[in-house]
């Protein structure tokens, strides 16, 4: 080979050599040319460094004399709060007397913050007994006959509500209407058991010749009796 041949083939060679470079620095950016883009975006939230203020918003906390106070922080907040928040609180109730009736201060701490909030301690109650209420039962008589009342009110001495007399529960079973004589009714009321009498008379006014009654003759032979002997008398 001469030197001009050689010389042709050199330049050909140093010529591919820097093309294939050039190339192969150019493709990256044909081929990205070529390709759709696709946006990625990525958001990465981060709090380090920013701290949220706690601000507690507390209760007014009521309770009577001699009632211990809750040890529950959480029973203090009107909020909700994070368990990292709840364990950082310190409750501080020691300048409440709950043997004294009256208002005091209680407080929350929260690292270097100080919240106040107020306990008020009241009597105890008192309760009131339940008095029950008796009732006084009525001596009832009625005539031979006469139909049997189921108004309370004939019973009983003391007013009655209506709201009492459904409460009531009048028992005259014991009671015969149709036989003369003293009978027992009863009347339940608010757990008690009162008994009361109940008296069945004739009627006077009706005079019966009931067969076998020889009172009637009787009565009949004194009135000539004594007409005989007032005729007899000058």
């Amino acid at each position: 080979m001469d030197n001009k041949t050689r010389m042709i083939t050199v330049a050909t060679f140093a010529f591919l050599g820097v093309y294939c470079i050039t190339c192969g620095a150019l493709y990256p950016q044909y081929q990205q040319a070529r390709t759709p883009k696709t946006a990625f975006l990525l958001v990465e939230q981060k709090q380090i460094g920013i701290k949220k203020e706690v601000n507690l918003k507390l209760k007014e906390m009521t309770t009577e004399v001699n009632v211990p106070l809750s040890v529950k922080i959480v029973d203090y907040l009107e909020e909700p709060v994070s368990n990292e928040v709840l364990a950082a609180l310190k409750l501080d109730t020691s300048s409440v007397n709950v043997q004294q009736p009256g208002e005091y201060k209680y407080h929350i701490y929260y690292k270097k913050k100080v919240f106040e909030g107020k306990v008020i301690v009241k009597e105890k109650a008192v309760t009131q007994p339940i008095v029950q209420q008796t009732i006084t039962l009525k001596s009832v008589t009625i005539k031979l006959g006469e139909l049997l009342s189921t108004d309370l009110s004939t019973y009983i001495i003391e007013p009655l509500t209506e709201e009492q007399k459904q409460k009531m529960i009048l028992d005259l079973t014991r009671v015969n209407p149709n036989k003369a004589g003293k009978y027992t009714y009863t009347i339940s009321y608010d757990g008690a058991y009162y008994q009361g009498e109940l008296i069945i008379i004739e009627d006077q006014k009706i005079v019966e010749n009931v067969p076998g009654d020889n009172s009637s003759t009787t009565e009949q032979g004194k009135e000539k009796t004594e007409e005989s002997q007032t005729s007899s008398n000058p």
